[in-house]
C-alpha cells in the first residue's frame, strides 16, 4: 500500500490553512509554501505540495464547473417537473461514473481500498437512484396534473362557446389552439 501523504496527515486547522494558501496563491509558489510549512514545524517539500495543490484545484475547478452548469440550467428551464433536479442528479453520477473510471486508472490504490471506494460509490449511487426515481415520479405527477388541467381548460371553454353561440368551426380553432394542434385555417 502507498505511503500516505503527509498533507493527508496534517490536523485540520494545519490542512486548512495550506488550502486557504494555496488558494490565495492561485495554486502557485509552492517554494514559499514549502518555506512558511518549515516555519510552522511542518517539512513538506514543494513536489508533495505541488501534487496536493493540483488535485484541490482539480476538485475545486469540478465544483465550480458543476455549480456553473446548475445556475445555467436554473436560468434555461421552468422547473415545474423538477427538471434542475433531475438534471443535478444525472451531473453527480457522470462525476461518479468519471471517479470510478479515474480510480481503476490510479496504479498507487491497492485492491482492499478500491473496494472501499467502490462501496461507498454504491451506496452514493443507490441513494442518487432512489433520488432520481422520486424526481421522476414527481415529473409524471406534475404531466399528469397539467393535462388534466389542460382538459378541464378545453371542456369549461367549450361550455362557454357553446352557451355563447359560437360555431362548431370556430370551437374547433380554438380547441386546436389550446391544445397545441396545428390545423389549416
Amino acid at each position: 500500500m502507498p505511503k500516505r501523504s503527509k498533507i493527508d496527515n496534517l490536523k485540520a486547522e494545519e490542512k486548512a490553512w495550506l488550502d486557504q494558501q494555496l488558494i490565495n496563491r492561485k495554486f502557485s509558489d509552492y517554494e514559499e509554501l514549502e518555506t512558511l510549512l518549515g516555519e510552522r514545524g511542518l517539512k513538506i517539500g514543494k513536489s508533495s505540495i505541488h501534487r496536493y495543490g493540483k488535485r484541490l484545484q482539480r476538485q475545486m475547478e469540478a465544483i465550480q464547473a458543476s455549480t456553473e452548469a446548475a445556475q445555467i440550467i436554473a436560468e434555461a428551464t421552468p422547473d415545474e417537473a423538477d427538471a434542475r433536479s433531475g438534471a443535478v442528479i444525472s451531473m453527480f453520477q457522470t462525476g461518479i461514473f468519471d471517479a470510478m473510471l479515474a480510480m481503476q486508472e490510479a496504479e498507487e490504490l491497492e485492491a482492499i481500498d478500491q473496494m472501499r471506494i467502490y462501496s461507498k460509490a454504491a451506496r452514493g449511487i443507490a441513494d442518487l437512484t432512489r433520488a432520481s426515481l422520486s424526481q421522476k415520479k414527481w415529473a409524471d405527477e406534475i404531466k399528469r396534473r397539467l393535462e388534466s388541467a389542460k382538459q378541464q381548460a378545453v371542456e369549461k371553454a367549450q361550455q362557454v362557446a357553446k352557451h355563447n353561440g359560437m360555431s362548431d368551426e370556430d370551437w374547433g380553432m380554438i380547441r386546436a389552439q389550446i391544445l397545441g394542434i396545428e390545423v389549416d385555417a
